[in-house]
């Protein structure tokens, strides 16, 4: 390898890295028969986590609401957010 290809490489090699945010999780009791269920959707619907399922499950019911009750939704999500 010349100093040309050197030099070119190791600046491909330097490019800033992303860091990657980790958001903050929590846990929901529910029971184990319920777990039991959530995990098997998981595996069935081929999703790659509880997180992915939930947020798929929950978008397909809010749809279900009116606009009055998606807007509520939204109001109670913030207010949830600032404590």
């Amino acid at each position: 390898m010349d100093r040309k290809e050197s030099a070119s490489t190791n600046q491909e090699n330097s490019q800033p890295k992303l860091k990657k945010v980790k958001k903050k999780t929590t846990t929901i009791r529910c029971e184990v028969n319920t777990s039991h269920r959530i995990n098997a959707f998981v595996t069935v619907g081929g999703h790659d986590s509880v997180q992915e399922l939930l947020e798929v499950l929950l978008d397909e019911h809010e749809q279900t609401f009116s606009t009055d009750e998606r807007r509520e939704i939204r109001t109670l999500i913030d207010v949830y957010q600032r404590k």
